[in-house]
């Protein structure tokens, strides 16, 4: 059950549709992430109550068949939220003899609130409670709760910190070590822990009132939990109310979290943290709502999800304060060990045109990190500065060079660090938000530099073949099913995406050159060698435009898809399909997700085609067209990222409704669960950004990639009105799209460009443009 604001679950889920649930409703700030279990819950195979600091990573040893492996973990932290309800003495199991369920998570406002009663012996009790995260008071959590019953009786609440807690979300990790900390000190109502390799401390309090008594802490023979307990008696149709408020630091921030902890607990207010939660999400929705009035029944309120846990991966309030970005499933789960990999690429546009001091705030992550990638690179034997494909709290590679096959059970190589291409996104992100925002500065904060160094390791590994032209090999490009050629190892050669995207990034150093000189001593030849590879880097173009995923993928055989259709049904992870019979993808034209046009996605098909053409290459009239069908024809979508893309580029080829359909699908990736369950691990924050990007940018036509604001909407005919906001270099454009009209109001002056005419705006003055 579904409002345009709300999702509502009224069903007992179980096992990963449980978990999945849990992870849409997560809550968070930035800095805490909170997943939707309910409070009553402990870690079983229905719930899953984590708790997530951004930038609180473990390191931790597993031996697995004589093999030491070293995983670095996001640390589920001592669960604070946790309540006991008894009656008569029993303890209340609210997943048992349930009569009602409703947990809906709010976007307006900015909650998740479950309501379940359950039938006891003495009859129905009922608990309600809304939980609350204070995103200007980044540190403090809140909790209010409801009991009512239809009987009398006597009652207990028990208000706990549970510090026996691992990692235990991912149900294919539970065999690794999972032990992220030890208790340092419980002091009073506090909990103070520290991560066992990484020495971070983390200081958790809470404090609990029912009907404004403040519980007291009592002795308790677990030396591993804080217990405060409540003795009352239960009254027929008589409320009990109550309210938890829960305050953690680390540090990561100062050097005593315990005394942070303290100081905020001689003071906490439930109101406080309800009133700062109002007025952050009331100016969200204010300012950044997209409405969509459309026939399309969940397309309003999954586009305000996304939004929400956009902006609750990362707000600029905690993020100025942090070290960190944003983790492919954001805070709300374990999935891919909470590490940082391209999906940046898929949000940052998003901050940097709603939320730009966010955007920035993410970009000095990878700034700081860039001694990293450049040790990361000399110990591959490379140049210049290599971002790891994975990243977690220091900047080195945290891929795993074998993986489990879940299918066949069977430890497999893992050469998905080979995707070198994540130095480039890092680089275009910076590139993204100076057109979006018009704010160079961040390149003398050490973008300029980021820049020259990730360019230095591509023109180190560019090699001049006998073609005359360069070549890169050793590489994988977004298609995680090909990590080498039939039969052998060490990755594929001239991925087509790479190349391209390459080519891109020197052209934006080589404008920059006088800029470079002065800051930094470089030798002409880096120059010399950079423009000849913006020139004359390989690509296969085939006679009908079809530019080749990587060398030699035009001669790799074709899977029959039916067969395996029919055989497994799901077939989106068909590489553990294929080798679960003993073949290998790397045999194979199956794609797991866009590559080749991933180039389209990030730059648009007309600099895409310059980029080509630059390079000596003809493409015919109909070579978008012919790249999109020639590739969807492969590619099983093993991701959630790939639809949108295919998406992007029907709109730019007038295919609306089949774009629209597509969208539709990867908007509600994670509420339908389409992965296989994967959502149990955490949103998949990229899809996300991706989506809004299909609409922003590609339906309803806001371009702001060459640092011009341009628009061009082209709706599906099943949208009658979108209204949405967009900041470009510090004017806030208010959009309006019907079947007619662009309607525009900027707060300052701003020349524009509408359906690729140029227009001067006023500011505060509504313009009305004519469709096309």
């Amino acid at each position: 059950m579904n409002s345009d604001w709300a999702i509502t679950y009224n069903n007992n889920a179980t096992g990963k549709r449980s978990y999945g649930q849990e992870s849409l409703m997560s809550l968070g700030n930035g800095y805490i992430g909170w997943r939707g279990a309910p409070i009553w819950s402990s870690y079983s195979e229905n719930h899953y109550p984590g708790l997530y600091i951004a930038g609180v990573f473990n390191q931790t040893k597993t031996e697995i068949s004589g093999r030491d492996v070293i995983n670095e973990d996001l640390v589920n932290l001592p669960n604070p939220q946790l309540m006991k309800i008894y009656i008569n003495n029993i303890l209340v199991d609210f997943d048992k003899n349930t009569t009602k369920r409703e947990s809906t998570i709010d976007f307006k406002n900015g909650v998740q609130i479950d309501n379940y009663s359950v039938q006891v012996d003495e009859g129905e009790l009922t608990l309600k409670t809304t939980k609350y995260v204070d995103p200007i008071e980044f540190h403090k959590l809140g909790i209010k709760g409801t009991i009512i019953s239809n009987f009398d009786a006597k009652i207990r609440i028990e208000s706990l910190i549970d510090g026996e807690i691992l990692n235990q979300n991912v149900e294919r990790y539970r065999d690794f070590n999972s032990k992220e900390f030890d208790i340092v000190i419980i002091n009073g109502d506090i909990m103070t822990v520290k991560t066992l390799t990484t020495n971070i401390d983390i200081s958790i309090g809470s404090r609990t009132w029912v009907d404004k008594h403040i519980l007291q802490t009592v002795k308790d023979d677990n030396s591993n939990k804080i217990v405060q307990k409540y003795d009352d008696t239960l009254y027929s149709g008589k409320e009990i109310n109550f309210e938890k408020i829960i305050v953690l630091y680390t540090s990561n921030e100062n050097s005593d979290p315990f005394n942070s902890v303290s100081k905020d607990m001689v003071s906490l207010s439930l109101e406080n943290i309800i009133s700062n939660n109002e007025i952050y999400w009331s100016s969200v929705w204010r300012d950044w709502d997209v409405k969509i009035d459309s026939d399309s029944k969940d397309l309003q309120v999954l586009t305000r999800m996304n939004i929400f846990h956009i902006r609750q991966a990362a707000q600029h309030n905690a993020n100025r304060n942090l070290d960190v970005s944003v983790g492919s499933r954001a805070l709300t789960g374990e999935g891919y060990r909470g590490h940082i990999f391209w999906d940046e690429l898929l949000v940052l546009p998003y901050y940097a045109a709603n939320d730009p001091k966010t955007a920035k705030d993410l970009l000095k992550y990878r700034i700081k990190r860039l001694s990293a990638a450049k040790k990361n690179a000399l110990i591959d034997g490379e140049e210049g500065a290599m971002y790891p494909w994975q990243s977690g709290l220091y900047g080195d590679e945290q891929s795993q060079l074998v993986h489990l096959n879940t299918v066949n059970n069977k430890w497999e190589s893992d050469n998905s660090r080979r995707q070198r291409h994540v130095s480039l996104a890092v680089v275009y992100n910076i590139w993204i938000y100076i057109q979006y925002t018009g704010d160079e500065t961040i390149l003398d904060e050490g973008g300029l530099e980021l820049l020259l160094e990730t360019t230095k390791f591509w023109i180190n590994k560019a090699e001049k073949g006998k073609d005359g032209r360069y070549h890169i090999e050793g590489v994988m490009g977004p298609d995680e099913y090909h990590e080498a050629y039939p039969g052998k190892e060490g990755g594929i050669k001239d991925n087509a995406y790479t190349n391209i995207m390459l080519v891109w990034q020197i052209n934006w150093l080589l404008s920059l050159e006088n800029h470079l000189m002065k800051r930094f001593s470089i030798d002409d030849s880096f120059f010399v060698k950079a423009k000849e590879i913006s020139k004359k880097i390989h690509l296969n173009v085939n006679s009908e435009s079809v530019i080749e995923q990587y060398d030699s993928f035009f001669d790799l055989k074709n899977v029959n898809f039916s067969y395996y259709k029919e055989k497994y049904g799901d077939i989106h992870r068909i590489d553990r399909l294929l080798k679960s019979e003993n073949l290998s993808p790397n045999d194979y034209k199956v794609i797991k997700q866009a590559d080749t046009l991933m180039a389209l996605y990030n730059l648009g098909s007309s600099k895409v085609k310059t980029i080509v053409e630059q390079l000596g290459y003809n493409l015919s009239e109909n070579w978008v067209r012919a790249n999109r069908d020639y590739y969807l024809e492969f590619t099983v979508h093993g991701s959630t990222i790939s639809r949108p893309v295919f998406s992007g580029i029907s709109i730019d080829l007038g295919e609306l409704e089949d774009a629209f359909d597509t969208l539709l699908i990867s908007i509600a990736s994670d509420y339908r669960d389409i992965q296989g369950g994967t959502t149990a691990e955490g949103i998949h924050l990229g899809v996300m950004g991706e989506t809004l990007k299909v609409i922003q940018n590609e339906f309803c036509g806001v371009d702001m990639r060459d640092g011009q604001f341009c628009i061009s909407p082209k709706l599906p005919i099943s949208w009658r009105n979108v209204k949405l906001t967009q900041l470009f270099r510090g004017t806030k454009i208010k959009i309006e799209i019907d079947s007619n009209h662009v309607l525009l109001t900027p707060n300052e002056p701003i020349s524009v460009i509408v359906y690729e005419h140029a227009h001067n705006l006023k500011a505060n003055k509504v313009y009305q443009f004519d469709r096309q």
